[in-house]
């Protein structure tokens, strides 16, 4: 593979949220790295998106304690950018269990 690029999409990309801009801008990030992953398969890169549903961060006034850690979003995106060379991983879409 000679290169790879990762975005981060949300599980609010994937379903409309009433209200939500936040969730369109995701939209964008899923048709976006779709379509790069086309363009750059032409030339052995590869494109993927992560899109995980609530993670437990700072972003929150509350923890979030039996949500995703952002130790499991980066485990997923290890496992895509480790990927052999004929394989493209293009999205992972990762939820907390609950």
């Amino acid at each position: 593979t000679t290169g790879q690029y990762v975005v981060t999409g949300s599980a609010a990309g994937r379903r409309h949220i009433k209200g939500s801009i936040y969730g369109a801008t995701k939209f964008f990030i899923h048709g976006f790295a779709g379509n790069l992953a086309d363009e750059m398969a032409e030339w052995g890169g590869r494109c993927m998106v992560v899109s995980p549903g609530m993670v437990d961060t700072a972003f929150f006034d509350e923890a979030k304690p039996d949500k995703l850690k952002p130790e499991d979003v980066a485990s997923a995106v290890m496992h895509a950018l480790g990927a052999p060379a004929h394989a493209a991983v293009r999205e992972i879409h990762l939820m907390p269990v609950d």
